[in-house]
């Protein structure tokens, strides 16, 4: 597992244990309470004692037990396994886990036990139930990064350039070792014979000199060169267009890079104890990355909740003056390469975009984009949802789910990413975003080359504070319908 990735998902068990911890001391422990009370469990009563702890003053003064105690967990090493774990490892972090929460309630209990007719057995049965609920949401996580995606930072993968015993080896372990959140894309080769044949389980995506094409149509974080003799003459070529197109590059081969790459720094890392060096082209610290996917969710979940009420008359506006669903779903690029669902509020007839070729000459947009200022397809609803941006609004759910960021360049449909050229597909390798610097800068004003260099000029320059600025500035944008169509 490379470190930036290690430090997300330390971060990421972290605040899922919290949030575990937080549910059942806030929620579960009160309601399960006041169930056992209503039906009279006589075993559950003995439990609690005849001052229920959820009941006392001091319950809500304890929560930073709670909170402390998982960092207690991560002081003793308790996180260095992480990501898909075995089931040793899930049963130490979680007994570790409960058992540091239970030990400091039972102090607790022990002192407050002579003003408090508290039961002594009440912690244990609080450890056990603690214990199951932290089991479960370990196995609900290692089920997460088996299925995860790029875009949610928790896995990568890899292009393996070679084919030969050392590549065969290193996928072997990777294959081997699924804790590492790492997975085998394909690989390349420089015999043009081996190309489209299984090497280990793993497809032969092309040759060396296809690397851009594969790329372009692969699922790839990261392209890993093992370095057999015939393949330095592929150096500079792999690096310069993992450079262009804002790919990681790590090799075995220490002595194929100098410290001083275009100036960028390069990594020691290790797989699983193999040294290896990474040249990371585009670098997030994973700890703001990480603060950034939090606000992410947090924003737009409560968004969400407070755009239910208009939702509701904009769907019924929909159907009324259109037939057709309510949604529009579309298959979308994101990070690199990652397809995902994007979701709108329908704003043309329902079949648009077949449409679409009969209108390409009204296209009012350089590059491959297309846009119409008065597209005849829209709706009369939609006419109005995408003069106030409106229709965007369900993209809330993609950012839930962390398809996309509230923050970043603007998805774009397959067959727009198919025409970019090589220095505009460097947009794909940070998490696209329901709004950016063009959505503020005139959007259909501006021209498709300067939106793509404003997409890089985000990802060059990004900080928390770049992304605090755009959505402030966002809303008068959109207010003001400055360059909507």
């Amino acid at each position: 597992m490379f470190n930036d990735q290690k430090q997300y998902l330390q971060l990421f068990h972290i605040t899922s244990d919290i949030v575990c911890l937080s549910v059942f001391y806030y929620i579960l422990v009160p309601v399960l309470s006041d169930i056992a009370t209503w039906f009279s469990f006589p075993l559950f009563e003995k439990i609690a004692g005849t001052s229920p702890f959820y009941k006392t003053s001091l319950y809500f003064k304890l929560s930073p037990v709670f909170i402390v105690s998982p960092l207690l967990l991560l002081f003793l090493k308790g996180y260095q396994d992480i990501g898909v774990q075995k089931f040793k490892t899930i049963f130490y972090q979680t007994f570790a886990l409960s058992f540091i929460t239970t030990g400091i309630l039972s102090v607790i209990f022990i002192v407050l036990n002579f003003s408090l007719k508290l039961n002594m057995f009440l912690p244990i049965v609080f450890g056990f139930v603690l214990w199951l609920i932290l089991v479960l949401n370990r196995f609900y996580i290692s089920f997460l990064v088996k299925k995860s995606s790029s875009n949610q930072n928790l896995i990568r993968h890899i292009l393996i350039v070679g084919a030969d015993i050392k590549a065969h080896a290193m996928s072997k372990h990777i294959m081997e070792h699924p804790e590492c959140g790492l997975q085998v894309t394909g690989f390349l080769t420089s015999l043009a014979s081996a190309v489209g044949k299984k090497f280990c389980d793993k497809k032969v995506l092309g040759s060396i000199r296809d690397l851009p094409k594969v790329i372009n149509n692969q699922y790839v974080d990261c392209v890993f060169y093992i370095g057999e003799n015939d393949y330095s003459q592929y150096h500079d070529f792999i690096v310069t267009t993992c450079s262009i197109q804002g790919i990681d590059f790590a090799t075995v081969e220490p002595e194929l890079l100098v410290n001083e790459l275009n100036g960028v720094k390069i990594f020691q890392e290790t797989i699983n104890n193999i040294p290896i060096r990474m040249v990371k082209f585009v670098y997030r610290n994973p700890r703001l990355s990480f603060l950034k996917r939090i606000f992410d969710f947090t924003v737009s979940a409560v968004l969400i909740g407070v755009c239910l009420p208009p939702w509701i008359t904009i769907a019924i506006s929909i159907k009324m003056t259109s037939p057709g669903p309510i949604l529009f779903r579309q298959e979308r690029i994101g990070k690199h390469g990652k397809k995902f669902i994007l979701y709108k509020f329908r704003s043309m007839v329902d079949n648009a975009e077949k449409l679409q070729e009969e209108l390409i000459h009204l296209n009012e947009m350089d590059g491959p984009a297309f846009k119409i200022k008065d597209d005849p397809r829209q709706t009369v609803t939609g006419r109005f949802l995408r003069r106030t941006s409106l229709d965007e609004l369900p993209q809330l759910f993609n950012v839930l789910k962390g398809d996309i960021s509230l923050v970043g360049p603007r998805p774009a449909i397959e067959k727009e990413v198919s025409l970019y050229r090589p220095w505009e597909r460097k947009r794909l390798s940070v998490e696209q975003g329901i709004t950016c610097i063009w959505q503020i800068s005139g959007r259909s004003n501006i021209k498709f080359d300067e939106w793509m260099k404003l997409d890089l000029m985000y990802i060059d320059h990004w900080s928390p504070a770049l992304d605090y600025k755009i959505l402030f500035e966002t809303v008068p944008a959109i207010l003001l319908k400055k360059g909507a169509y």
